[in-house]
């Protein structure tokens, strides 16, 4: 047995005009988890085939009309029961406190009125080089939803934009399989993720780029300033790198000039590497952005400085700054001195 959603060109009373074709396989349709049969989605008008193995989810929920399936004269299992006829809403997220790592999260939403429970997922396509599957079992509750924390899988920096898409799929306790493919990314969750990774792995193959271990500070208490130390080390691979501007955080900024007047908002850099220039370091100076009791009670990417760079005269990108989680932390002690 199989349930579909409605698609644009295929409406049905309750569903939204966006969504596309999705099946629930009953387990003697399955073989294992990973030998899931090939089942068809629709996407934007056009029939096509996808491996069932794999479900697309994109920061946009889909919603998943779901059938129990049984054998004749069988009970029907506790999680296909609870899961018959209800909605389940998925969306593929990543968090502010996900930025710095490999971390993202599968967003499960319950509509229905009984639980679900996942024992599987698999996070895959072709924005990846290889997939990440989680296997830990987590119920969803009638009209609550979970957050299923998954680690990302490699970046595919040759993909081209217009053609990477992540796949989700789900395995439900009675071993059905829920997939979907292909969905939009309204967030550009996706497309951050990937110019981010993708920037740094072009930038490290030209030079070696990060903030020196520890800080220096200057002054004390409400004259507090913190030194932060950058280095570049060629790699000696072809290629020319500009370190154009280092951008300010929620948390921190340049320090002000001697000069007064209005503290920049960034540190202009204006450094170039390439493979015939030997290491090269520079120091910013920094001060708190704010001092407000909040500004560190809930920072989760005021330590994230985001690194501006262009490569063989190509256009600017932004990668963020790889900082070790000890200055990290003495950062933040910089802005308890400051703001005591």
């Amino acid at each position: 047995m199989r349930t579909t959603i409605a698609t644009p060109d295929d409406p049905r009373d309750g569903y939204p005009p966006d969504s596309v074709i999705l099946r629930h396989i009953p387990p003697a349709a399955l073989r294992s988890y990973a030998d899931a049969m090939t089942m068809g989605t629709r996407h934007r008008g056009a029939e096509r085939r996808v491996p069932g193995s794999r479900v697309i989810a994109s920061c946009v929920a889909v919603v998943i009309a779901l059938s129990g399936c049984t054998t004749a004269g069988s009970p029907v299992p506790r999680a296909t029961r609870a899961a018959s006829a209800e909605d389940i809403v998925v969306e593929f997220r990543q968090n502010r406190d996900q930025y710095a790592s490999d971390g993202a999260i599968v967003r499960v939403g319950n509509g229905g009125d009984h639980d679900i429970t996942i024992v599987g997922l698999e996070l895959a396509g072709s924005a990846f080089t290889a997939p990440t599957v989680r296997d830990r079992s987590s119920t969803v509750r009638a009209g609550q939803t979970t957050d299923l924390a998954v680690e990302l899988p490699p970046i595919d920096c040759d993909a081209r934009d217009g053609d990477v898409q992540v796949d989700l799929l789900l395995r439900l306790d009675d071993d059905s399989i829920l997939s979907a493919a292909d969905l939009p990314d309204p967030t550009n969750a996706l497309q951050r993720i990937r110019a981010s990774t993708c920037t740094v792995a072009a930038v490290q193959r030209i030079a070696e780029v990060a903030a020196a271990p520890g800080i220096r500070l200057e002054g004390a208490g409400a004259t507090t300033v913190a030194v932060l130390t950058i280095t570049a080390v060629p790699t000696g691979a072809p290629g020319r790198l500009e370190l154009v501007a280092l951008r300010s955080t929620v948390l921190l900024r340049p320090a002000p000039t001697d000069g007064g007047g209005d503290p920049p908002q960034d540190w202009p850099l204006s450094l170039t590497v390439d493979a015939a220039d030997g290491p090269q370091s520079f120091e910013l100076r920094i001060v708190p952005t704010r001092c407000d009791p909040h500004a560190l009670a809930e920072d989760k990417v005021g330590t994230l400085f985001p690194l501006v760079v262009r490569i063989d005269d190509g256009p600017e990108a932004v990668m963020t700054l790889p900082l070790d989680a000890d200055t990290a932390e003495a950062l933040k002690d910089a802005v308890r001195a400051r703001c005591a």
